[in-house]
This record gives structure tokens, sequence and C-alpha cells, in this order.
């Protein structure tokens, strides 16, 4: 009976009589490289894990990963898993890459969002030249990507204000993109930043995956979004950090996927004026406000019972280390990306740098997982050229919405 236990051929038929559902459980569990093996192991294992039961029960047990871009042709990402369990020594030495991936077909492309394993990518041309915007929706575990079609708005970067946003709504389950244009009236003057006189359209186009169609929906002309505002996906919505023009104070845009329509939340009482370093993110399925304003400190506030303006609370109080700003440092934020489950917190820095706050030291200090030599880099090259978020796996493949136009990478 020992030598019989040992038999792989034993062990291989045992696994092929399980029932497809056990097979799925087991296979979910498994590491993301570890799952792409048991693809291997024999055509029905392929099939199996090809089926929607195994993606949607994969990504409800999906552990979130960190994801990565850096590159000066801005196309090459990476994607790292992580150690979370109480007790490690230092949480930023417990990174393991699983997958490298670069945006051939869809290069040179700003990050504007993450839902379910798919990326929005924002393709540009020549900020100087009136263009269209392109946008990309992919999943770089199954290499997929689709390019949206054209949305008519036609502008200029210099004088237009886009925002975007990605998610899934709540009850349909529908993927949506979602673009706030704002465009300006503006005067140009020599050697002088263009002063604007007013604005001249106003509105917001929504995209749902499958429809090939872009939709207009009605929007608050008296809220302004920064274009460096990307949505930050909870519960089924999309919320922005915008400022109130008629009251002229920010606020919290909430865009609700299911329904398409836009409300209004207050931030927690920011106490230093003006509030430029400011970031809106996802902690612990809690929105929250990262304040990164003052001199010595960073502040993360969150909101416990969401949609409740009355829950916002001061979760954490960081202090910064010395030096810890560069040149043009007024212009960059704080952006919280993870608090561990001993309360050890990975940030970004304007998409700059990453930082490790130790809850155990109180001591924030830098590491770099991008090996990359930023002296040799041009300013330009650094603002745009690096992403990091948090990012949750999957195997959704795109070819669920066939009416779509498929490429692979």
């Amino acid at each position: 009976m020992r030598n019989r236990g040992r038999n792989p051929k034993l062990k291989l038929q045992f696994f092929r009589n399980l029932q497809p559902e056990i097979i799925i459980d087991i296979v979910s569990r498994l590491p993301i490289r570890s799952i792409g093996a048991c693809k291997c192991v024999c055509k029905s294992w392929r099939n199996l894990l090809h089926t929607r039961e195994f993606t949607d029960f994969h990504l409800s047990k999906s552990v979130p990963a960190l994801f990565i871009g850096y590159d000066s042709d801005f196309k090459n990402y990476k994607i790292f898993e992580f150690d979370d369990e109480l007790g490690l020594e230092s949480h930023h030495l417990h990174y393991n890459q699983i997958i490298k991936f670069d945006s051939t077909g869809f290069e040179r492309s700003e990050l504007k969002g993450s839902s379910n394993g798919l990326f929005l990518f924002l393709k540009r041309k020549n900020n100087t030249e009136l263009h269209f915007d392109s946008l990309f929706v992919c999943n770089p575990i199954t290499r997929e990507y689709i390019a949206l079609p054209q949305d008519g708005i036609f502008y200029c970067y210099f004088s237009a204000s886009v925002a975007y946003g990605f998610g899934v709504s709540k009850m349909s389950a529908q993927y949506k993109v979602v673009k706030i244009f704002h465009s300006y009236v503006c005067e140009h003057k020599y050697h002088q930043t263009d002063e604007i006189l007013g604005s001249s359209r106003y509105f917001c186009m929504v995209y749902t995956l499958g429809t090939r169609t872009w939709r207009s929906v009605a929007v608050d002309a008296r809220v302004l979004y920064d274009t460096q505002s990307n949505g930050v996906s909870l519960n089924g919505n999309l919320h922005w950090l915008v400022e109130d023009a008629l009251v002229d104070s920010d606020c919290i845009s909430c865009f609700d996927l299911e329904t398409e329509t836009f409300s209004i939340f207050a931030p927690p009482p920011l106490t230093v004026s003006p509030k430029v370093l400011v970031s809106l993110v996802v902690l612990k399925d809690c929105l929250c406000i990262c304040d990164s304003t003052p001199a010595d400190e960073i502040v993360i506030w969150s909101m416990k019972d969401y949609g409740d303006e009355k829950s916002w609370i001061q979760e954490f109080v960081l202090t910064k280390i010395p030096d810890f700003f560069v040149d043009h440092d007024e212009y960059w934020t704080i952006y919280p990306i993870k608090v561990f489950n001993d309360g050890d917190i990975l940030m970004a820095w304007h998409d700059l740098r990453t930082y490790y706050y130790s809850n155990k030291t109180k001591v924030i200090t830098e590491f770099d997982l991008f090996e990359v030599e930023r002296d040799d880099l041009e300013f330009w090259e650094w603002e745009d050229g690096m992403s990091a978020m948090l990012y949750t796996p999957s195997f959704l493949s795109l070819t669920r919405f066939p009416e779509e136009s498929l490429s692979t990478f």
C-alpha cells in the first residue's frame, strides 16, 4: 500500500477523477505561475481553467499584488506578489516578481485605472497637436488587449482637462470606462502660462465593454476635475478628488456605475491650506485621503462607514524622513498603496519612488523595485514614466466581449 501511494500514475488518475468544482477550488488557491503550469497538465484541465466558472471563482479568491511600470520607453511593466504575514521583520523585503510584460501595440501609454485584473491605458499623441485619445483595456495575465473605439472628442491637451475612471458595476457586473471632459477658452501670452477665460465644453462620456458605443451622461459643470486625477474604484462606484467651483472648496465626486449618476462626498476636516498635496486612494476596503501637505507629516484619513461623511477618522500620522522632497516637490503627492496586517505601509511618491513605513520603528525608508538610475533620465521621463498600484490578478479573458476587436501580445 505504501508503494502504491507513491505511484505517479495513480496520483494522476486520482486527480483526473476529481469533480470539476473541486479542481477549480484547489487550483484557484495556487499562485499565478502554478496555475499556468496546471494548464499544461492535460487537455481537460486546460479547458476547465479557461471556463467562466474558474475565472470567477479564482477572482473571488485572488490575493492583491503590486503592479509597477517604469521605462524610458513607457512600455515595460512588472507584477509582484508580496507576503502579508504577521511577524515578518520587513515586508518590503518579501516581493516576488510573478510576471513581466511590455505593452507592444500600445506603448508610451499612461495607466488610468484597474478593475478585476483589467487595466485601462491611455495613449496620447504629441501634446501640442489636436488629437483623439486612444484607450486600451488589457489583461497582462492572459496577454490580451482591446482598443476602444474613438469617442469623437477632438482637443488640444493644453486647453482641456480630461479625467478618467474604470470599474465594474455592482449589480449588472458591467465593465465601464468613464471620461469627464472639460475644455477651456484660453488667451495665449508669450512666455507666460495661458490665461483661462472661460469654459467651452463640459460633459461626461461612458463606454461599456462589449457595446462598441460611447454614451453621454449628465455631469455637474461646477465641479472641476484634475487631468492627473484617476477615478478610484470602490463599492461599484468611481471617486475623484475635485474642486467645487461654486463654493471654492475640495470635495469627492462619486459616480455610480450602475445608475450612471453623480453625487458628492465631503472630505475630512483637513486643516492645512492650500491643500495641494492630497491624494484619494482605497486602503483595506475603505475610501482614504492622504494629505502630505504638512512639512513634517503625512496624514491618512479613512472613511470607516462608506458614504457617511461623519465617519472620517485620522488613522495614520507618519513623520516624514529628512530631505524627503527634491526639486519640484510642490507638485508631487504621496499615494499609499497598501496597509499590511501589522500596520506597515507601502507608498509611492508621485509615481517616482516607492517608500516603506515600518509601524514597529515608525520610520519611512525608500526602496527601489524598479532598478532605474533616475540621474540618467530627463525630468520628463520621470514624470509620467512609472506607475505603482495595487492590482488583483485575474484570468478574465477579453474574449468575454466578442464584439470587441481582440489582440494579443
